[in-house]
């Protein structure tokens, strides 16, 4: 895949969005060779089958089958997937839960070359991580919904209620998982503190992310207890927000 050009197929039902990424790829994506353009699930199947895809250009909202309709034909997929959406939705937050590449229309080239490059470099999201994009989908918002964390080595799964705390690490993140367990992210905080649930995660201090519902004492002194014996501090500035939240309850 390093030398070779990537074959790619481009799917979305509205013609002038393939037009326009199929000219952005010309202009900016040497490396992209457009075997083909779909305009529904339907007809991306039979030209994935004919093809055989290094990459695929995926539209989520399309009439007769969404764009996850189509992976369910694949599962598990032989190529990678760069999603294309209109929507920041829920399906974004599940995106980034499963760290899987997408694009925002309308396109940004700066983010497309990226997406492209990942590929190119074998470094985009692989197959496990579309699995867990369909079953994040399935869980959509309940207590099931799964996190990719990646790391230097790769990647782990962890279910999103079982992280206790987030603590900043310089440019990476320990994550403190429920059962005394540690995983080492190269993620700074911001990031988790943007994709978590913000009604059940709280930036308590600038090295500190904590769940909330982890929470069993909070002391005079600034100091907050969660599960598994562990604690972080609270700061001032932060104290108002964290007492407003636990304000009718038992702490």
């Amino acid at each position: 895949m390093h030398s070779e050009l990537l074959k790619t197929i481009v799917v979305d039902d509205e013609q002038p969005s393939r037009d326009a990424l199929i000219q952005s790829l010309l202009d900016f994506c040497p490396e992209v060779e457009v075997v083909a353009e779909c305009d529904s699930a339907k007809s991306a199947c039979q030209a994935i089958k004919q093809h055989r895809p290094d990459l695929v250009f995926l539209d989520i909202e399309m009439p007769r089958g969404s764009g996850f309709d189509l992976l369910e034909m694949f599962h598990p997929a032989e190529f990678r997937v760069i999603f294309v959406t209109a929507f920041s939705s829920y399906a974004v937050q599940a995106f980034r839960f499963s760290a899987v590449d997408y694009l925002l229309k309308p396109l940004n080239v700066k983010e497309l070359v990226e997406a492209v490059t990942k590929v190119k470099n074998g470094i985009s999201p692989a197959n496990q991580h579309i699995s867990l994009l369909l079953e994040n989908l399935r869980a959509k918002g309940n207590d099931s919904q799964k996190l990719a964390v990646t790391s230097s080595k790769g990647f782990e799964v962890i279910r999103i209620p079982d992280i206790i705390l987030c603590k900043a690490d310089g440019p990476c993140t320990w994550l403190y998982i429920n059962g005394n367990k540690k995983l080492l992210s190269s993620h700074i905080l911001k990031y988790y503190e943007e994709i978590l649930p913000k009604e059940q995660f709280m930036r308590v201090h600038h090295s500190f992310l904590i769940n909330t519902e982890r929470v069993k004492s909070y002391t005079n002194q600034g100091e907050i207890f969660l599960t598994d014996d562990i604690r972080c501090p609270l700061s001032n500035a932060r104290k108002g927000e964290f007492m407003k939240v636990f304000k009718n309850s038992k702490l």
